[in-house]
């Protein structure tokens, strides 16, 4: 059964094509040229579009989390103004920390030395100034400041006596590293004394006398029996800037970026200094996207010489040395186009898009490959115009059928919930659209021009006329079809032929395919969903380490969650009953397996009358110790009734494992409660990416392969044949997630990108092949499937290759990122390249079979047996499709 009316019409239309580019073929050398030019302008604005690798990049669009931090910030919002309180933050932005350690990790530092260490560094960190116009601004010009703790105002009495006059607001800071500075500054040298350990302690403890609230700011604390703090061996030291204003904004990433810069460079015998800010995922994976950037030439010069030496042969006539140039020419030139074209637009770019270049480069000469044999598979006697129609009508089928599956692929890609994954098939996508358009244009042209040299006998690099040798006849300069293409071509048509032929070497691909199967589904039950946070960033970051040190020493750093009862004032209770239903709300979410106690401003205020909104608003919330609770309650327009109560709850033990499962129970709670109610914290963010990649990832594959599948179906003229590259699809994809999680390779935004990517690249080399197989319909099985590998067997090892070698200059990048982009890259490429020899190992006839079609001989006459019977039907091919001069 055949289906191959839109494959003939196709063949065809391309066929008349290469007629219109042989009558003028400059038009489409120069426009695509003149075309990269102006859209290439747009590439100065790379490094504006450039969006920061924040967690948003990487959180589903329609993720839930989205809504809840929407009305979180529209209920309770929080400004530069406003007392900063960590437990009532949601906004991590322009906030960040220093963790200091004894110089020997895990030696303690609740010791004079290390303290007056660690003041020292503080001090000149909040003297570091940025320059704004005239003026230079330090940390205190533009930190957030906070309410002077009760604690902290009750050490300095105690130390300095009740007539101290203390600030009412510092800007935001370790509370023992304040109250050290105050001492030194009002000449109280504790440090020089004989008991300033001791007297130390007394600080800390005064400080903070319960080691719950020590663990926010001192990290591998020890107790004594009496549940005091008796030892640390690290401190951190929080800070915070304003960041609403666009000024602000501004003089806060210029402070942060001297900051890093200062700490880079900082050295002390005594401490070892390590820090995190807002800017250091954007600016360490800036060090990676500049490693990128400077590996494009060194990648562009290397898949330049490999096509440049694949597409010569031992004759300086057949040699195309200038066609591949203009392969790798004609990709760069879709590169820049496309890219420039979405920067002129004002599209966003992500770090990720970055390795577009590499792919797109590698990926777009693989059509100089399957053009250039099929000119060669052409019989030499036949006009300039005949062999390009020829060559056209087949390669343009096959080119077409490839960048079409391509493209939707990454219009798949466009369509998932991830942005990080949209932005880069957007660019992926439009590159090779442009791609594409260039290789039917720009290489086009350069080919008629190649083909007219080589049939005028000219030399491939001066152009100049080749003798024959005078002690030649005649005859012998006659090119066979079959004898002048690549040896390569000519030992898959023979050679690797033969072998699939071969019975035991049948049972062996079966064997290996099967042992294959198991291992990759294997590898599917391993599989490890989500990005972790660190793996943002470079292997040798300092980013990396101070992740270790936080999750070694501060485990609940920002561990809090916000629970919130919203539209209160419309719920027809009594005060009463409202207050006894607020505080059971409350209940549901103390002392579960994942949180601790609650702060709430229920707990500062012991009474239940009717008046109770009266009493929070004129009695409760003016007393500064309650300040903190002012943005907890919202009341109605009326100013009578409360209309939303927020409370804090204290979370444990959230690790990596239980994200997800923490987020759904609290979810679950917040969806039974009496109340409409929200839940957030930050590791939702995290835990909505991990729960979304599988089934978005499951869904693009499935969408994908049935647009890719119909494809085939409408341009592959044997339905049989399609069905085969859809069995391609589903064991690459099998293997490709199998695989990678054997090679420590996430479940993540990164490689579902590359699995995106395989549907349409597995189908490139199987459809290749597929296509060339099904297209000889007057020939033996045989005759077929040799003609198909002699084809394209070929190009799909070369293509391959030149894939692998564009690819491999994504390991110049430390981050995690590329380099699982790098393994999956590769995975899809070495599969997909066995998956399409497999295909054509599963259509290759019986040995009987083989052998009545082509009789086992000696070499030399079973090849020329061979090449004649293709080219006596490649010459009956041309006389029945003769183009008119």
């Amino acid at each position: 059964m055949r289906a191959d009316v839109a494959e003939r019409l196709l063949a065809r239309a391309f066929g008349y094509y290469s007629g219109v580019v042989i009558a003028c073929p400059l038009p489409f050398i120069i426009t695509p040229v003149l075309v990269t030019i102006g859209l290439s302008t747009g590439l100065q604005w790379y490094t504006q579009a450039l969006v920061k690798d924040e967690i948003d990049l990487y959180t589903p669009t329609n993720a839930r989390v989205r809504a809840e931090i929407k009305q979180l910030d529209a209920l309770f919002h929080i400004n530069d103004t406003d007392p900063f309180y960590a437990t009532r933050r949601y906004d991590v932005r322009r906030t960040g920390y220093i963790i200091i350690t004894h110089r020997d990790e895990d030696q303690g530092i609740m010791n004079p030395l290390v303290m007056q260490s660690a003041m020292q560094l503080w001090s000149i960190v909040q003297s570091l100034t940025v320059e704004d116009q005239d003026r230079r601004i330090n940390y205190p010009g533009i930190c957030v400041k906070f309410p002077i703790p009760e604690e902290l105002s009750g050490a300095l009495h105690m130390f300095f006596g009740p007539n101290v006059t203390t600030p009412e607001r510092i800007c935001l800071s370790n509370p023992l590293v304040e109250i050290v500075k105050l001492m030194l500054l009002s000449d109280f040298s504790f440090l020089n004394q004989t008991r300033s350990e001791l007297i130390l302690e007394e600080v800390f403890n005064a400080i903070l006398p319960d080691a719950d609230r020590a663990t926010h700011f001192f990290g591998g604390v020890t107790i004594d029996d009496e549940k005091r703090v008796v030892g640390a061996k690290a401190m951190k030291l929080p800070y915070a800037l304003r960041h609403f204003s666009q000024d602000d904004e501004w003089l806060a990433r210029q402070w942060e970026l001297r900051l890093s810069d200062f700490l880079l460079h900082y050295y002390s015998p005594v401490i070892r200094v390590n820090w995190w800010t807002y800017e250091t995922i954007s600016a360490e994976t800036s060090k990676d996207l500049n490693k990128l950037i400077s590996m494009i030439g060194p990648c562009f010069a290397v898949v330049t010489v490999f096509t440049i030496a694949t597409c010569c042969v031992w004759s300086w006539r057949r040699s195309r040395p200038w066609l591949a140039l203009a392969g790798v020419f004609s990709a760069a030139l879709a590169i820049m186009s496309g890219i420039g074209l979405l920067l002129l637009v004002g599209f966003g770019m992500t770090s990720v898009a970055y390795s577009v270049p590499f792919i797109i480069l590698s990926v777009g000469v693989d059509n100089v490959f399957i053009l250039l044999s099929a000119w060669r598979s052409t019989p030499s006697q036949a006009s300039l115009e005949q062999r390009m129609k020829k060559t056209f009508a087949d390669a343009g089928v096959s080119i077409t059928v490839t960048s079409l599956t391509d493209i939707i692929s990454f219009g798949v890609g466009c369509t998932t919930p991830f942005p990080s994954v949209q932005m880069f098939c957007t660019y992926a996508l439009t590159a090779m659209v442009f791609t594409y358009v260039y290789q039917l244009t720009f290489l086009a042209g350069i080919m008629v021009y190649t083909n007219r040299r080589e049939m005028d006998g000219r030399h491939c690099l001066t152009f100049r006329k080749i003798k024959n040798k005078a002690n030649q006849p005649k005859e012998a300069n006659k090119d066979r079809s079959f004898e002048k293409n690549h040896a390569l071509s000519q030992f898959f048509r023979s050679t690797y032929a033969d072998c699939l032929v071969n019975p035991f070497v049948r049972v062996l691909v079966i064997v290996a395919f099967l042992s294959y199967l198991v291992i990759a589904i294997w590898g599917c039950t391993k599989v490890k969903l989500g990005l972790e946070f660190d793996e943002l960033l470079p292997e040798h970051s300092y980013g990396k380490e101070t992740l270790r040190l936080t999750e070694k020493y501060f485990p609940d750093h920002g561990s809090s969650m916000h629970v919130w009862m919203y539209n209160l004032s419309k719920i027809d209770v009594s005060p009463e009953r409202l207050w006894v239903l607020l505080s059971k709300e409350i209940e549901l979410y103390e002392h579960t397996e994942f949180t601790g106690g609650a702060d709430s401003w229920q707990s500062g205020l012991l009474i239940t009358e009717e008046n109770f909104v009266h009493l929070i608003k004129n009695a409760f919330l003016v007393r500064p110790q309650f300040e903190r609770y002012r943005r907890d309650v919202v009341f109605d327009a009326s100013g009578s009734m409360l209309d939303a109560s927020r409370v804090t709850i204290q979370l444990r033990e959230i690790g990596c494992g239980n994200r997800s499962r923490a987020m759904q129970f609290f979810r679950k709670l917040a969806d039974i409660s009496e109340f409409p109610t929200g839940v957030y914290s930050d590791f939702f963010q995290i835990a909505e990416q991990s729960n979304a990649i599988l089934p978005g990832t499951l869904s693009s594959i499935a969408y994908a392969s049935t647009a890719v599948i119909v494809v085939s179906l409408l341009l592959i003229p044997e339905p049989v044949i399609s069905l085969w590259v859809s069995f391609s699809i589903l064991s690459i994809n099998i293997g490709i997630l199998g695989f990678m999680t054997l090679w420590n390779v996430r479940l993540d935004f990164v490689s579902m990108v590359t699995i995106i990517m395989s549907i349409g690249f597995c189908v490139d080399f199987a459809g290749h092949l597929a296509y060339s197989f099904a297209k000889g319909r007057s020939h033996s099985v045989s005759e077929r499937m040799r003609n198909a590998l002699y084809t394209v067997g070929a190009p799909i090892l070369q293509s391959a290759t030149s894939t692998l070698l564009g690819v491999i200059f994504l390991a110049s990048a430390e981050s995690y990122m590329f380099k699982s982009f790098l393994k999956t890259i590769s995975l899809v490429i070495l599969l997909g390249e066995q998956e399409g020899y497999r295909t054509t190992s599963s259509h290759s006839p019986k040995r009987d079979d083989a052998t009545h079609s082509s009789p086992y001989m000696t070499p030399e006459k079973s090849c020329c047996s061979e090449h004649a019977t293709v080219e006596e039907s490649a010459a009956s091919a041309f006389a029945s499709t003769r183009v008119s001069p």
